[in-house]
């Protein structure tokens, strides 16, 4: 498999880097809070759509390096809006999206901002945020505006608690070869404007009580949600009740997993996704 990896201007001030793979009706893969373009491929997704006749658009939103950082703030509708400017550039229109986490927010918001734009959708482990999310945002922009940065060990564990699931996070050799993997990810952000932007958007989505009923209901596309059973930070129930409100929407829990199953299981969430993939076309 052949990946396509460019730096496209979609608006002023806003550079993204981009890969594409395949051949095939357009997949728009959103990513969570954080997540650069190439960490796609790692959960399995491109490879097993682009085996299925798909091909697949990643980006690194703004804020994520090495995409641009303009100034803040950002808000879930900016990085709609983005994503809407992307197909733009691309020619690309009536397109899937596979959304995870905070993806799930910007999904939401393209398809409300963006009519026609979006053919279907699966919502990852995003829908509906808990209490612990919003405590989790309060105190990262709290860090920042006391000490001006999020210091490494808070980072790994905080992603080690939400990211992993119980068996795994009482198994030392898992928690320290996570642990690794964690500290040494790399500078995911542009810069500190860019890690500020995206921690206030996703803070701010949260605070003002989203997904509503009302905006849930507005959802017209085919609409696929799954839940991870031991995501604390999109705990199922929630999940389902948020659902419900999407007409015709499909719900359904991967078990066994925390917040990152699309990297930490062996699961059937790639499949469940490119299963609803092909019943789109």
């Amino acid at each position: 498999m052949s990946t396509d990896v460019s730096q496209i201007d979609i608006r002023d001030g806003v550079r993204v880097e981009v890969h594409r793979s395949g051949d095939g009706p357009t997949v728009l893969l959103n990513g969570g809070l954080g997540q650069p373009a190439p960490v796609w491929e790692y959960t399995g997704v491109v490879s097993a759509l682009t085996a299925a006749g798909f091909s697949t658009v990643a980006h690194s939103a703004r804020g994520v390096a090495p995409s641009s950082a303009p100034p803040g703030p950002y808000r879930a509708a900016d990085l709609a809006d983005d994503a809407a400017a992307l197909l733009d550039a691309l020619e690309l229109d009536d397109v899937i999206v596979v959304a995870y986490s905070m993806g799930c927010y910007v999904t939401q918001e393209l398809i409300r901002r963006h009519p026609g734009r979006v053919r279907a959708t699966a919502l990852v482990a995003g829908l509906q945020p808990s209490p612990i999310g919003e405590l989790v945002g309060r105190m990262e922009i709290g860090l920042l505006d006391t000490y001006g940065t999020i210091p490494s060990d808070v980072m790994t564990f905080e992603q080690l608690v939400t990211t992993l699931h119980p068996a795994l996070l009482q198994d030392p050799a898992s928690v320290r070869g996570w642990s690794e993997i964690f500290a040494s990810s790399g500078q995911v952000w542009t810069d500190d404007t860019g890690l500020r932007g995206n921690l206030m958007a996703s803070y701010e989505w949260i605070t003002a009580g989203e997904p509503t009923p009302d905006r849930l209901a507005a959802i017209d596309v085919p609409t696929l949600a799954l839940a991870f059973e031991h995501d604390l930070f999109f705990p199922p129930e929630g999940c389902r009740a948020a659902a419900e409100q999407i007409p015709g929407a499909r719900f359904s829990v991967v078990d066994g997993v925390g917040h990152g199953g699309f990297f930490t299981g062996q699961t059937d969430v790639v499949a469940r996704v490119v299963d609803f993939c092909r019943e789109q076309v």
